[in-house]
């Protein structure tokens, strides 16, 4: 009987067979060639660091090979060399999102460009390009293809495909930051009345989607960081919700991710007002289910599937839109950040709780104790409250009066 084929794993441009536990074949491809490159290595047993060896001695192979002769520098084409970069930065592990985002930049490239020799690239081909895009394109959009661009050139400039880096004398086009009307807690406070009022057709208010608005409001997490909250993540011990995960939409759906934050893991304090926000809305999920509600914190189907984020970016869009409202997700968010700064709580502490850098949150400051911790918790409830959202009444609680 014949032996089966030992596993291949794939690594962007090379993959990596093991013939033995100290053997492993390379295989690389590369661009303008048919076939691939082969090499057999020596290395440590599997279990033992025999993996990580192997995979740096593809990174070596691939390093020897992309390096090329002047003659096969001149076969590259643009779209040779974009192809190879998205390969690469899966090699060296880039997220998925920032992979995909990559790509699609690069489908702006026009064919009559992607088939241009690499080494025939001019930076008056790119700003043509620019021109062309600005047609059709915004201009953070074309700073974005300007920006992915540039790394990619300088990657085969790393590779020898190329002896300097055409985008660097190329203009992209200048950044203008329009001054962004905050959204106002009242019209926060108008968005979560009119997602859980009663619809025309005698349904029933989406409970969901003003508890998503209202804890955004309240935590500042991102989009995805909402929809990846469950309910073991709140502990009311510590007054506190732990943020671990985010989903990232992605083709052909969404994917988990660590949180997109410095620090990764990161525990946000809760106040009184926001414990009983989430009390209240577990007691309407526990009457809905007829059991303690468990899994996603955000889910229409009883916890067993999450609220997807780019469901919850349109729903909040069209809700705002509905009410002459231009809003995103991303709005509460600087809502958040905005009302810790302006109470004055220190920007490292609000950093944290923001999963932002101290250098975004304006500047680097003495570390918060857990005592500023709750103390940001209680100010941005109590300026949330003062200021029309009212907290204590989302979801049918009493109104209560807090001190500013």
């Amino acid at each position: 009987m014949p032996s089966a084929k030992p596993p291949r794993r794939e690594y962007g441009t090379g993959s990596i067979t093991w013939l033995s536990p100290r053997r492993a074949r390379l295989r690389v491809r590369v661009p303008g060639e048919t076939g691939q490159r082969t090499k057999v290595v020596r290395v440590a047993p599997k279990d033992k660091g025999g993996i990580g060896e192997a995979k740096a001695e593809l990174e070596r192979f691939v390093a020897e090979l992309t390096v090329g002769t002047p003659t096969e520098r001149t076969t590259v084409t643009v779209s040779e060399m974009l192809e190879a970069y998205l390969a690469h930065c899966k090699r060296v592990g880039r997220t998925q999102s920032t992979i995909e985002s990559y790509g699609y930049s690069t489908t702006r490239v026009p064919a009559a460009l992607g088939s241009l020799p690499l080494t025939q690239l001019t930076s008056h081909h790119l700003d043509t390009l620019y021109g062309d895009l600005a047609e059709r394109l915004g201009d953070n959009t074309i700073r974005q293809t300007h920006a992915i661009l540039t790394a990619a050139l300088e990657q085969a400039l790393k590779w020898g495909w190329i002896e300097d880096n055409p985008a660097k004398g190329a203009t992209a086009p200048g950044r203008h930051r329009p001054k962004r009307k905050p959204l106002a807690l009242t019209d926060i406070a108008r968005m979560v009345a009119a997602a859980s009022t009663p619809r025309k057709n005698e349904t029933d208010g989406d409970v969901v989607l003003a508890m998503a608005i209202a804890m955004a409001a309240l935590t500042g997490a991102r989009r995805g960081e909402l929809c990846g909250m469950k309910w073991s993540d709140i502990d009311p011990a510590t007054c506190s919700i732990t943020i671990e995960r985010q989903w990232v939409p992605g083709k052909g759906g969404q994917y988990l991710a660590p949180p997109k934050s410095e620090d990764g893991v990161r525990s946000i304090v809760l106040g009184q007002l926001g414990l009983g926000l989430i009390e209240r809305y577990r007691d309407i999920m526990r009457e809905m289910l007829r059991r303690e509600p468990e899994g996603w914190l955000l889910s229409y189907d009883a916890g067993a599937t999450p609220l997807r984020a780019k469901a919850l970016g349109q729903a909040i869009a069209g809700l705002g839109k509905g009410l002459g409202l231009d809003v995103t997700t991303h709005s509460f968010r600087r809502v958040s950040a905005t009302q810790l700064v302006a109470a004055g709580i220190d920007v490292d502490t609000a950093a944290r709780r923001m999963g932002y850098t101290k250098e975004v949150m304006l500047a680097s400051y003495v570390l918060g104790a857990d005592d500023r911790s709750i103390a940001a918790a209680q100010t941005i409830e109590s300026r949330l409250v003062a200021q029309g959202l009212p907290l204590g009444n989302i979801l049918g609680g009493e109104p209560e009066t807090v001190k500013t």
